[in-house]
This record gives structure tokens, sequence and C-alpha cells, in this order.
């Protein structure tokens, strides 16, 4: 588990090595838009952006386990509780 924080470290550290040094101002068009800011600035945001996008994406499908899980658990609750009324009535 350490090693991802290592990486994780690395990682940031290369990303804001590169953005310091690409701080020239850029010009994008975004529909209708055009933006000019630093190449720096426009890196961060999309580095956000992207991690941003992936926590949602992770929180989502967990969320979406866990329900998931509650159905199956209350499904095999019911089916138990039917299966164990059938066995005492016919008894």
């Amino acid at each position: 588990m350490r090693w991802k924080l290592y990486l994780s470290l690395v990682l940031l550290t290369l990303v804001l090595t590169f953005v310091l040094q690409n701080t020239r101002a850029v010009t994008f068009n975004f529909l209708f838009w055009a933006f000019s800011l630093p190449g720096a600035l426009l890196l961060l945001v999309v580095f956000i952006t992207g991690i941003v996008t992936g926590l949602l994406l992770v929180a989502s499908q967990s969320q979406r386990r866990r329900r998931a899980a509650g159905n199956n658990k209350n499904q095999f609750q019911k089916t138990e509780s039917s299966r164990k009324g059938s066995l005492n009535g016919s008894d």
C-alpha cells in the first residue's frame, strides 16, 4: 500500500515540473468562446478535472455495488425466511 503513496508523489512531482516549465500563454477554444491563459494553469485545470472525474466514477461504482449487495442480502433473507416457513408449515 505504501508503494501507491510513493507512486502518487512521483507522478505529482512530474506533473508539477511539467506545469511549471510550460508557463507561456495558450489560447484555446471551447464551443463559442476563446480563452487565453498560461499553459501551466490550463494543465492544472485539466489535471484536476481528470482527478475529480475519476473520483466521481469510483464513488458511483462503489455506491452501486453497495446498493446491489444490500438488495442481494434482502433477497437472500426473504428467500431464507420463506424456505424456513415452508419447512415449518409441512411438519
